[in-house]
């Protein structure tokens, strides 16, 4: 399995109307994404009375902010009050966000394009000085590089490193499930509903853990606090529909929860 999206509804937030409450649910998604090595967070529209491309656009700003490595978030995001709350939000502590500005020869980092010139582009690495890359870059970007020289100058180039969690995408999409992830670059091979009325995992592991082993692309859809998986797709057009909750306590089921439940189990299942 090398990519992993997760789909969930910009419903997400229709019941949560206070702006702290709000901004900690978005960061449950995000760090949940990133604990278990999430590629693309996509948010679609599921249609439903409680769900807005306002909302989707909110929680957009926030994972996009989580994802920014700390010493870029002052340059990359303007203050603005979809992001006063931002403080609560859970660290991801992921390798593309160092702890520190010591960095050498070989490490690496992202940066924020911040001017061409005659030599090349600007980019501020988050090391109190400007790197140079000798290549015309947009303007702007946040991108990945590797740290060729470190001394007087900095020289660095476009590169980003291999098999090392670096991060997710996040994804809006103002179409329904089904389009969302049909629209997607590299498409799914293996797509897997979420639903407390599908069968336990447990009924079927042996057959999910051997076609996640197979895949190359799993999409795993999460329903919204109006709308199950159920009601928003043909069953058919999805290869599992599981219950990742077996049993479970409570009469209904977050969310943010079931991202956090069935992808603990899909980890433990790659990773088997």
């Amino acid at each position: 399995m090398e990519k992993l999206s997760i789909f969930v509804p910009n419903s997400f937030l229709a019941e949560s109307k206070d702006s702290k409450v709000r901004t900690y649910k978005v960061g449950l998604i995000g760090r949940y994404a990133a604990l278990f090595r999430a590629d693309n967070i996509v948010i679609y529209n599921d249609n439903s009375d409680g769900g807005s491309r306002e909302d989707a656009l909110y929680m957009k700003t926030i994972l996009e902010y989580m994802n920014t490595p700390q010493y870029l978030r002052k340059q990359v995001f303007p203050i603005s009050n979809q992001l006063k709350n931002v403080g609560i939000l859970p660290p991801l502590r992921t390798p593309h966000h160092p702890s520190s500005e010591d960095v050498k020869i070989g490490d690496y980092r992202q940066g924020l394009t911040t001017k061409r010139v005659r030599k090349g582009t600007m980019v501020d690495i988050g090391v109190g000085r400007l790197a140079l890359c000798k290549e015309k870059l947009s303007v702007n970007k946040v991108l990945s590089f590797r740290i060729e020289k470190f001394g007087k100058e900095i020289l660095i180039e476009p590169d980003k490193p291999e098999n090392v969690y670096w991060g997710y995408e996040t994804i809006t999409s103002d179409s329904n499930l089904s389009e969302s992830i049909t629209m997607m670059k590299q498409k799914p091979d293996l797509v897997i509903g979420t639903s407390k009325y599908a069968p336990t995992i447990n009924s079927i592991l042996p057959e999910v853990q051997s076609s996640i082993n197979q895949a190359q692309h799993v999409a795993i859809l999460f329903g919204g606090p109006y709308s199950g998986i159920n009601t928003m797709i043909n069953e058919r057009k999805l290869d599992f529909v599981l219950n990742t909750i077996c049993s479970q306590g409570t009469e209904t089921v977050r969310t943010e929860e079931a991202v956090a439940s069935t992808l603990s189990i899909i980890n433990a299942l790659r990773n088997m």
